[in-house]
């Protein structure tokens, strides 16, 4: 135990306070995952997990991911189902998992205190919570990044065989779960490889170097993700030729960014400076006899690499090449600012810091978190198809356009032919009203202004009123249309 964990918390009030910031984290995330509608990403999700293990490399393949989190729910789905709760479930796991891991992750890098903090600050950010409550990968990549980012710091302190093994099958569980992992991976690597250069080149440390076993394991981690790693090369290159639909990353775009990591701009400035404290502080102390400063800066370096290294390589490739800068992405690299933020609280003022830095955080996003809670939503299509399911006649069709959509409209409506997607406004049928062969419904999914504007034009002579409408993106949103008087 280390001389500020005797000073300020005792091992029963560590445990005592962490469990209770694990139960608040569980109570938060597993709290109706059903609230809202699945969207489509998810959707793609649960379509692309749905066949045989065949199937499921198959069409993530073809995708610009990884497979892991479609194998999860693969694994699944034939146990706990496939409703909104069970496929969001595994993520809700996941997002706890994360807490715990920061808090490991924060009393390695200092105490204990530094830990529960930086544990309590993910347990009720905002936009960890979001993306913990979604199927898709985004808290796997959170979960498998943290523990990556832990066991790295560990082989570095002292490589023991378990902690080196559990290094290389989190860094390939780690580059599995997202192509940003790459992101975090080759800065983590690229540092440890900097640290064995150093004892390499010193014949005291050269046959007790812990960042060459690091990096020997990481390299383990690399052999393990080739086989995808040439798939994911050759979707880069269709990606590059296509283009991408994330905006270009200008001041604009940087402080909304900010925002949604944070939930508050204000907050995020106060994080990045007390990290700044906390960097900075940890590099200038001076070592003592028998101290751990080495091990300290090694450790920070690290955690500076993990956070940074994704958001400035993803960054500079954005400007340079094409746009890849989106905030969800950044999930992994997020709870390393909140673990420096809670080094630097731990300086200067370590008894009253970590207290006002958690209440100002929480005070700040309070806004945001009870928006994410209780009122921020996701397209709803579960109530569009709840609606066309509802007032349909037997011999009616549905029509969607455009046919990207047809993942979530499938997992709405099961059952073989319950509509048909087109992919070009001259394939939209006229809503023209003929009682012999029922009903044309069209559903508008996402399109632009112009785009809603022809389809509308296309399916009919006369304006045709929404039989109804629900949020989603571009001009049209959810908009459902029916041949002859909308139903009342």
């Amino acid at each position: 135990m280390r001389p500020a964990d005797k000073q300020y918390i005792s091992d029963l009030a560590a445990s005592v306070l962490l469990l209770i910031i694990l139960a608040v984290a569980a109570a938060i995330r597993f709290q109706d995952l059903a609230r809202t509608s699945l969207w489509y990403d998810e959707a793609v999700s649960w379509s692309q997990s749905n066949g045989s293990f065949a199937d499921l490399l198959a069409s993530v393949a073809a995708d610009n991911y990884p497979p892991l989190h479609n194998v999860v729910l693969w694994q699944t789905m034939p146990l706990i189902g496939d409703s909104e709760t069970a496929l969001r479930l595994p993520s809700a796991l996941l997002g706890v998992l994360s807490v715990w891991l920061v808090y490991l992750i924060g009393r390695h890098l200092r105490d204990k205190t530094t830990g529960l903090l930086a544990a309590a600050l993910l347990t009720f950010s905002p936009f960890h919570i979001w993306y913990s409550t979604e199927a898709r990968m985004y808290a796997l990549l959170a979960a498998c990044g943290l523990a990556f980012l832990l066991a790295a710091l560990k082989v570095l302190k002292k490589p023991s065989a378990i902690w080196v093994v559990l290094l290389a099958l989190s860094g390939a569980l780690f580059l599995y779960s997202h192509v940003y992992a790459l992101f975090g991976f080759a800065c983590v690597g690229s540092a440890c490889a900097a640290f064995a250069l150093k004892d390499v080149l010193d014949p005291e440390k050269r046959l007790r170097s812990s960042a060459l076993v690091a990096c020997l394991a990481m390299a383990a981690s690399v052999v393990l993700f080739a086989p995808w790693l040439v798939i994911l090369a050759g979707r880069a290159r269709s990606v590059a030729n296509e283009g991408f639909w994330i905006a270009f990353p200008d001041l604009t775009f940087l402080r909304t960014t900010a925002f949604t990591l944070s939930g508050s701009l204000v907050l995020f400035w106060v994080l990045v400076g007390l990290a700044v404290v906390g960097v900075v502080s940890t590099l200038l102390k001076r070592p003592h006899h028998g101290d751990n400063s080495v091990e300290a800066r090694q450790s920070v370096v690290i955690c500076v690499a993990y956070t940074l290294g994704p958001a400035l390589l993803a960054y500079f490739y954005s400007i340079l090449v094409q746009p890849i800068l989106f905030d969800r992405y950044l999930i992994a690299a997020w709870p390393g600012l909140l673990l420096l933020a809670a080094l630097g609280a731990g300086f200067g003022f370590p008894r009253l810091a970590p207290l006002a830095l958690f209440g100002v955080a929480l005070v700040l996003t309070y806004p945001q978190l009870k928006f994410t809670l209780t009122e921020k939503i996701r397209p709803e299509w579960r109530e569009v198809a709840a609606y066309y399911l509802e007032n349909r006649e037997p011999n009616d069709r549905l029509v969607l356009y455009k046919g990207f959509a047809e993942p979530v409209l499938s997992y709405y409506l099961r059952g073989e032919n319950q509509f048909e997607a087109v992919e070009s406004v001259d394939a939209v049928p006229h809503l023209s009203y003929v009682p012999e062969t029922g009903n044309t419904w069209l559903l508008l999914a996402h399109l632009s202004g112009r785009e809603t504007d022809d389809a509308r034009q296309a399916s009919a002579t006369e304006s045709v009123p929404p039989a109804i409408q629900r949020f989603g993106w571009g001009a049209s949103g959810l908009t459902l249309l029916k041949s002859g008087p909308a139903p009342k």
